[in-house]
């Protein structure tokens, strides 16, 4: 029986890319922010999208993330997911948005 070597993780890094973002420059300042910015990402979508914008302290947004695209009407979303993504962005604050699609409109929450 031949053994296989096991990996110990060490140090996981995280990659910054000098690439511009739409929403480099975006901050938050109201609701209304939030929605336009989760509109632009996720209106157009067939199915459920849920989506991580992550924040930093003068509510600039530092990153976008899909923490799940979902079925038809269901997106299942676990808390880690969610997490690791704003840990990863050393991001000071949340907003979590999703879309419904109901015949002609798009509802967010």
């Amino acid at each position: 029986m031949e053994l296989t070597p096991i990996f110990e993780v060490v140090r996981i890094k995280q990659e910054i890319r000098d690439m511009v973002e739409p929403f480099a420059a975006f901050q938050i300042r109201n609701p209304e922010d939030a929605r336009e910015l989760a509109a632009a990402q996720i209106a157009n979508e067939d199915r459920e999208v849920f989506l991580v914008m992550m924040l930093n302290t003068k509510n600039h947004v530092v990153g976008l993330h899909r923490a799940h695209v979902g079925s038809l009407n269901a997106s299942v979303v676990h808390p880690r997911d969610v997490l690791k993504c704003a840990i990863l962005n050393n991001a000071a604050s949340l907003i979590v948005s999703h879309q419904h699609r109901r015949k002609d409109m798009f509802l967010f929450y």
